[in-house]
């Protein structure tokens, strides 16, 4: 049996500590975009480790009609950073998305909402109908009815478009496969202004800005308070886990999954989310940010560890390049290089991952 062709194959991985990992070859790369941005401890964190080992050996199933220590744990882990009232713990970033996406219909009673062009939300149905790209779309067309797309960073089409019929306007504070592009703060403040306004909830998709920029939530920039707010990604350092944030409850049999919210994701969420608080791994994030510089770079955007090099050409070769070189990154559109390091990467390691871009950007 062979695994579906549904992604370009790189290397064949077979171990990794903190930020490096090793192919089958024994060769080391430093890994500058930890699994799209998921294992923010870096890898085989021995803590992370040594807790996960005695949880294997004490519950990894309760099912969802249960409660456990590690769920209470891993809620109260959550109330250190954020103050909403609850949480729903899913499997995956586009699962928060889906369940956001049904919390705001039901708790709205309206069907309508409104997404971004350059959005990228998911692959499930729901999540993808809210999500922009045509290549991710037009092959399973026509998706869910009544997703509008207005333009990313346009105040005034904003203020027209999110009307008395919109249940949720859901929107990335920093858009990820777009080529991480940071929503102007006018921006973010008027959907916040006019969804009060009208009625409709501000969904803040952080499931790949989470954790990163400095800020628990990267929206936390622009001193906004969103209705609901997705997590995934790197909020349990690799074990499959999301979260949806919300202000307001949901009744019995609205949502649920069977295994959200298990022991093993749960006490993951709690010992990630208590390193990054001690260590204080967030706020240290946006001191290891670097700007890359070179002829053909037109800016280093982005926030923390959360990073774009866009470049003036396609950034393809570039990409094959560094990791020719040692280095892992991935593209986020076709002339961005996106970075996505673990938090626990230093000063010093962020500097060589700059200098290695450069060396690579003025060798071609």
């Amino acid at each position: 049996m062979m695994e579906m062709n549904l992604y370009h194959r790189r290397l064949k991985l077979v171990r990794g500590e903190g930020v490096y990992v090793w192919d089958e070859n024994g060769k080391r790369y430093l890994d500058a975009i930890s699994g799209i941005g998921v294992a923010i401890l870096g890898h085989a964190h021995r803590e992370f480790v040594d807790v996960l080992q005695r949880q294997f050996e004490k519950l990894t199933v309760a099912g969802p009609m249960f409660t456990h220590e590690e769920k209470e744990k891993a809620l109260d882990s959550l109330s250190h950073f954020v103050k909403f009232d609850h949480a729903y713990f899913g499997n995956s970033g586009t699962e928060a998305v889906e369940a956001a996406l049904k919390f705001a219909m039901y708790y709205t009673k309206r069907r309508e909402i409104v997404a971004m062009t350059g959005a990228f939300h998911g692959r499930t149905l729901g999540a993808l109908s809210a999500t922009w790209k045509r290549r991710y779309r037009e092959d399973f067309e026509p998706l869910l009815p009544n997703f509008r797309h207005i333009p990313f960073n346009d105040v005034e089409y904003a203020k027209d478009a999110i009307t008395n019929s919109t249940a949720a306007v859901i929107v990335e504070p920093i858009q990820g496969e777009s080529g991480i592009i940071p929503a102007k703060e006018e921006f973010i403040k008027t959907l916040r202004d006019v969804t009060e306004d009208r009625g409709a909830m501000l969904i803040m998709d952080e499931i790949q800005s989470g954790l990163r920029t400095g800020k628990f939530l990267a929206s936390e920039h622009y001193g906004i308070e969103p209705d609901i707010v997705t997590l995934g990604k790197g909020i349990a350092n690799g074990v499959p886990a999301g979260v949806t944030l919300a202000n307001f409850d949901v009744p019995r049999g609205k949502h649920g999954s069977t295994f959200g919210g298990n022991p093993l994701a749960c006490r993951a969420i709690a010992t990630t989310l208590e390193i990054l608080r001690r260590e204080k791994l967030i706020e240290k994030a946006k001191d290891k940010s670097i700007e890359v510089r070179s002829s053909r770079v037109i800016m280093t955007r982005g926030r923390g560890l959360m990073l774009g090099v866009l470049l003036r050409e396609n950034a393809g070769k570039y990409v094959e390049a560094l990791q020719n070189n040692g280095l892992l990154v991935n593209t986020a559109g076709s002339r961005v290089i996106r970075l996505l390091p673990p938090l626990i990467i230093t000063r010093q390691e962020m500097q060589w991952i700059k200098e290695k871009i450069e060396g690579v950007l003025n060798d071609k």
